[in-house]
């Protein structure tokens, strides 16, 4: 296998190397990574060899602020603008514990990057650490700032706030509360709620709605009824995949309609890229929005509705019909799958097939020993009536003999 060039290795093994190590021998906090089954080389993925963790953990880095820190605190795996930003090349990062969006001091590719805006390169040193003043030490004292203003934060609000709503704004370094009742519903939240102060009710539901959308017959181009545009309202969707305590379910209805019309705007993507790029005309409204028990269905509402030429779909029959039509689908997979392992039992037994085949398996749970034992007596039987069968000869045959 081809060694890498000198200049492809990284700066640890570069200097290794110059140090006189090798392959074979080198120090005890450096390994060379490769797969057990190739031999061992420099030429790797890594670039040579890479630090033990457990050592390069326990080393000392300075920030370009002068900050010192432990490389436990540093990332070490990223790539960008050519540079492998690594333990390996001296160039690991570490988030600026000072939340620093702009710094003159760090390296110009992380200051016009914001992604990592609030990254820095570390080095490491010889010096001794210390932990005044080192950004363990200043993280520590951040994070004790931060539970003191959410304790401070809660008092202000008198408990009324829930963990799960709430998070630190780095930017502004204050907490917040976005109440989104949603997350509740979906995290099937239940007992006492400290944002509505009171027990959820323990009686379930779910957020039902309706979806009325208006779409032209592309189907009718060329006849007497070309641009009819139709009308469908499908009744009784659901927002939740599972039922949500009713309190819950009230406060979705009234805060979550931004919510549902994204859901549904995703649902029909397609029709709504081509009604907006390419004619085909398609839009949708969202309408009564309900949290209930179970769905109800309003009769005159929807003959009166099918009196004005719409379409009438409730969403619970097409959930019950695509329900049956998987179920016979399925049903239909496992006849064709009985009728193949039949087969193969008529044909060549019960006895080949492999003990813990799937095949095997199958027979053992689908057809039963009576049926199994009910096969292999017509396989015997046909066995039989083949030996028994009178052979023919041929002219040919018959002068031989």
């Amino acid at each position: 296998m081809r060694e890498k060039e000198h200049e492809e290795y990284n700066a640890l093994t570069k200097r290794l190397l110059e140090e006189g190590y090798t392959v074979d021998n080198h120090p005890d906090y450096v390994r060379v990574d490769v797969p057990m089954w190739q031999e061992k080389t420099l030429d790797n993925y890594d670039g040579g060899f890479t630090y033990e963790r457990w050592w390069i953990f326990e080393q000392t880095f300075r920030t370009p602020c002068g900050l010192q820190c432990k490389g436990l605190q540093c990332h070490s795996n990223m790539s960008y603008m050519g540079i492998e930003w690594t333990f390996e090349n001296d160039m690991a990062t570490i988030r600026c514990p000072y939340e620093k969006k702009e710094c003159k001091l760090k390296h110009e590719y992380l200051q016009e990057n914001k992604v990592l805006r609030y990254e820095c390169e570390v080095h490491m040193t010889k010096e001794e650490y210390c932990y005044e003043g080192s950004v363990e030490h200043i993280l520590k004292l951040h994070d004790d700032e931060i539970r003191r203003q959410e304790v401070s934060f809660r008092l202000q609000k008198n408990g009324r706030v829930c963990r799960e709503h709430m998070r630190f704004n780095r930017d502004t370094l204050e907490w917040e509360m976005n109440y989104d009742p949603y997350y509740c519903g979906s995290s099937r939240c239940a007992g006492m709620c400290p944002v509505l102060g009171h027990e959820l009710d323990k009686k379930k539901g779910n957020v039902f709605y309706d979806v009325k959308i208006s779409y032209l017959r592309n189907d009718l181009n060329g006849t007497l009824f070309e641009g009819q545009v139709d009308t469908r309202i499908i009744k009784g969707k659901k927002l939740f995949d599972h039922p949500v305590s009713m309190d819950i379910g009230k406060i979705c209805a009234r805060l979550c309609q931004d919510r549902i019309r994204e859901k549904v705007r995703r649902h029909y993507f397609t029709q709504l890229f081509f009604s907006e790029y390419h004619g085909r005309y398609f839009s949708f409204e969202i309408q009564n929005v309900r949290a209930e028990r179970r769905e109800s269905r309003d009769l005159m509402q929807d003959l009166e509705d099918i009196r004005n030429g719409i379409q009438i779909v409730h969403a619970s029959d097409m959930e019950k019909r695509d329900s049956e039509n998987k179920r016979e689908r399925r049903r239909q997979a496992r006849e064709s799958a009985v009728r193949r392992l039949e087969k193969k039992l008529l044909e060549n037994g019960y006895e080949s097939l492999e003990k813990f085949s799937v095949d095997r398996r199958h027979a053992d749970k689908w057809l039963g020993e009576e049926r199994i034992t009910e096969l292999e007596q017509m396989r015997l039987e046909k066995e039989k009536e083949r030996r028994e069968q009178p052979v023919q000869l041929s002219l040919f045959d018959m002068e031989v003999l």
